[in-house]
């Protein structure tokens, strides 16, 4: 459950580090081009997911530490998005490999 809410976290600063003015984009996809022409839309989206996500995190740790586990993931995520995503580091497919193996570590071994 933690690499779910881990990779909904993820998704929704994606989503906000996508609509902002200043995010250069080199190789525009299919995707980021729905985002750039459905921004307020993309905006509430992600604010969905950090909802949801900040809920999921408060049932699973409790009110104090869940809310403390959330904002840690998301910086260290925002860190990670803003360095690594300008020089083409991470693309959909090695995050979702990565999701991938970390929630079968999760269920299986954990």
């Amino acid at each position: 459950m933690v690499s779910i809410t881990t990779f909904i976290i993820f998704l929704s600063f994606y989503l906000f580090y996508n609509t902002s003015k200043k995010t250069v984009k080199y190789d525009p996809k299919k995707s980021n081009i729905w985002i750039d022409k459905n921004i307020q839309l993309t905006k509430k989206i992600a604010f969905i997911l950090l909802i949801i996500s900040i809920i999921l995190n408060i049932y699973l740790f409790g009110f104090g530490a869940g809310i403390l586990i959330f904002f840690v993931i998301l910086m260290t995520l925002g860190g990670l998005i803003i360095l690594l995503f300008p020089m083409g580091y991470l693309n959909y497919k090695s995050v979702f490999y990565c999701f991938l193996v970390f929630l079968i570590f999760e269920l299986f071994i954990f």
